[in-house]
């Protein structure tokens, strides 16, 4: 039986068991793809205030332009975020691609026109992506991570730690470690942190991209150490002098208290607890 996953990849069983650790190309069906989102249906998304997202605009070359959201612009790219909210295709299959990653999915639609444009410059995601491409053709040049396994939320987002200058003159002037050309009917799947931008030629393009909202081991362990403001081990105050206390002496009492709580906790409790955090992260998209 078809399902979210396999409308995606080629093998939903061996991508469950491991995150590709490198960029991968799936060869899908077009017409299946096209039933998510064409460019119809991006004019009918923009015409229609039912189901039109929450953000949505113009970009050119990573700037938002004062143009006037258009499906058909000549030179600037269409850009429909959070299409897993409120445009009903895309948001059943988002919620289908959760239940069975579980992970929080979202839905962004661009589309590019032709010409050598490009919507957004070099970057890296936070999270995993995959790019369905839907209609014409878009060629993508990827490079390995300059910053490894960013988090959201944790200011590890591209543009606020940026790029070294020789890192921006390595993207523009020697070959990328992986380039793909994708066509309609193709997926591609760019793990988190690794640096790409996609361009289009003689076609425009268009392509959602379904963020893996990633619940990581960092997550996990947050949900698990909320728990502590039930203990009473771990609601002491720091010292008055704090100012003028051994920081070294206390970040290791606090390692000692922290370790002997966390091994006085029933499994059973901390797994709970991640895993209603895990349904509620499903239920709104997001980590929660």
């Amino acid at each position: 039986m078809q399902t979210a996953l396999s409308r995606l990849v080629t093998d939903p069983s061996a991508f469950r068991a491991a995150w590709p650790s490198v960029p991968t190309v799936y060869d899908r069906d077009a017409a299946d793809l096209q039933l998510l989102a064409t460019r119809q249906a991006a004019r009918e998304i923009l015409a229609n205030p039912d189901i039109r997202p929450y953000s949505f605009g113009m970009v050119r070359s990573g700037v938002l332009t004062a143009e006037r959201a258009s499906a058909d612009h000549p030179t600037d790219t269409l850009v429909c975020n959070g299409l897993h909210q409120s445009y009903p295709p895309i948001v059943a299959f988002c919620k289908e691609l959760a239940a069975q990653l579980g992970h929080p999915i979202t839905g962004n639609l661009y589309l590019t026109p032709a010409g050598e444009a490009r919507g957004f410059g070099w970057h890296w995601d936070c999270h995993h992506v995959f790019l369905a491409q839907t209609e014409g053709a878009k060629l993508w040049q990827l490079f390995r991570p300059t910053f490894v396994d960013p988090l959201e939320h944790r200011h590890h987002n591209w543009s606020k730690i940026g790029f070294d200058p020789e890192d921006k003159v390595r993207f523009e002037t020697t070959d990328p470690d992986y380039e793909f050309n994708l066509t309609a009917g193709q997926v591609l799947f760019i793990p988190r942190g690794w640096v790409h931008a996609g361009r289009t030629s003689d076609r425009h393009s268009l392509h959602i991209t379904f963020g893996v909202q990633l619940l990581t081991e960092h997550w996990a362990l947050t949900k698990m150490l909320e728990a502590g403001g039930e203990s009473v081990e771990l609601r002491g105050a720091l010292p008055p002098d704090l100012a003028g206390s051994d920081f070294e002496a206390l970040a290791e009492h606090l390692r000692s208290t922290l370790v002997k709580w966390l091994l006085g906790q029933p499994a059973e409790e901390l797994v709970m607890r991640v895993r209603s955090a895990q349904r509620m992260s499903i239920y709104h998209g997001t980590p929660q």
